[in-house]
């Protein structure tokens, strides 16, 4: 109950901020990259990312729930991507328990939810680098809007399935990993004495590959970052 009370909270909230945000949106062009806050200095991206036109109107809001800080009540894990242009929007992932309380939060590029769209199914095998290069451009010039629009839909749709709870029985993996690459050694042996504690992987999102591992530390009453990976 107390979960659903702030989900509903939560969606009250956006709805007025949406609203408050279409008014402003109105007033502005699909170029007015130099509006948003913090882009005084104007950013040159590369070439696809530099063309891409998508944009949304409204702050878009997904979440799930799952037990993670408490082995008694699920938390919200709570995704906001802030209204924009996609190539500059942020994005947000949070961690909320059911008193409300943020115990996690990690800002990236929107544009994340986009990228992969550039990479097709098949590339050339021969012909060297130029060819290469061409048929790349060839391609991400010939994606259409509503193919922008649908592979981001897609992936926000499907953005939990990049944080997923390491299982109970897969926690011996982490032994492999050497004494430096473990963050917190406090940490580390509060999950040696207690296999309650949840771990989940989270992936970098501004990253093309790799992600963190982290959990909840009840002794130090916060979530840790116990290893940053590959």
């Amino acid at each position: 109950m107390k979960l659903y009370r702030l989900c509903l909270g939560l969606l009250i909230i956006t709805i007025v901020f949406s609203c408050n945000e279409n008014n402003t949106d109105r007033k502005q062009t699909s170029s007015a990259k130099d509006s948003l806050p913090g882009t005084l200095n104007k950013v040159v991206y590369d070439d696809r990312r530099e063309s891409l036109q998508l944009s949304t109107t409204d702050t878009i809001m997904k979440f799930t729930s799952d037990f993670f800080s408490n082995a008694q009540t699920k938390d919200l894990f709570l995704l906001k991507i802030a209204p924009g242009m996609v190539k500059n929007s942020k994005a947000e992932l949070q961690i909320v328990t059911t008193e409300g309380k943020v115990i996690y939060s990690q800002t990236f590029d929107a544009f994340y939810f986009i990228r992969g769209i550039y990479e097709p199914d098949t590339i050339p095998t021969t012909g060297g680098q130029s060819v290469y290069e061409n048929y790349m451009e060839n391609y991400w010039k010939a994606i259409t809007p509503k193919q922008y629009e649908e592979y981001f839909k897609k992936s926000v749709d499907s953005f939990f399935n990049n944080i997923y709870p390491i299982d109970s029985n897969k926690r011996e993996n982490l032994n492999a990993w050497n004494d430096e690459d473990i963050n917190d050694k406090q940490f580390w042996n509060e999950i040696l004495e207690d296999r309650t504690i949840k771990l989940i992987d989270i992936t970098c999102f501004d990253c093309s590959e790799g992600g963190v591992i982290i959990g909840y530390s009840r002794k130090q009453n916060k979530v840790i970052t116990l290893i940053e990976h590959d």
